[in-house]
């Protein structure tokens, strides 16, 4: 797992972090720490680059709920872009489409409310 980070297309709290290969458990092995050291040092916006993911296993999906879990317990969130083929199959058949904020492009984040509709959180 290849892992990069970018700029935001325009202002925003968000920062994006692209990712590359496989989020198995070899890969979320090796993410794990780095992970929690940006979260640390960005803050608890992350939106993640998932369009050069071309596979997800279920410890990758936990690797993503925790994650939200864990960003949303420090009043941010977890986005994630452009998920595709095998890995939007797995997020649509689990259901986990209703719990991120799915988005076609960064650009998108611009457009985001602070808070997320389908958690309950007034807008």
């Amino acid at each position: 797992m290849e892992t990069w980070t970018a700029p935001t297309p325009s202002p925003t709290r968000w920062w994006v972090l692209g990712m590359r290969g496989e989020l198995d458990l070899h890969a979320v092995r090796h993410l794990h720490e780095p992970l929690r050291g940006l979260i640390e040092a960005r803050g608890p916006w992350l939106a993640l680059d998932l369009s050069e993911v071309r596979f997800i296993d279920t410890t990758g999906v936990g690797l993503l709920v925790r994650l939200a879990h864990n960003l949303r317990g420090r009043d941010g969130d977890l986005a994630l872009i452009a998920p595709g083929g095998q890995v939007l199959r797995i997020l649509r058949w689990t259901n986990l489409t209703r719990l991120f904020r799915v988005l076609d492009t960064a650009d998108a984040l611009a457009d985001l409310a602070t808070d997320h509709p389908r958690l309950g959180r007034a807008t």
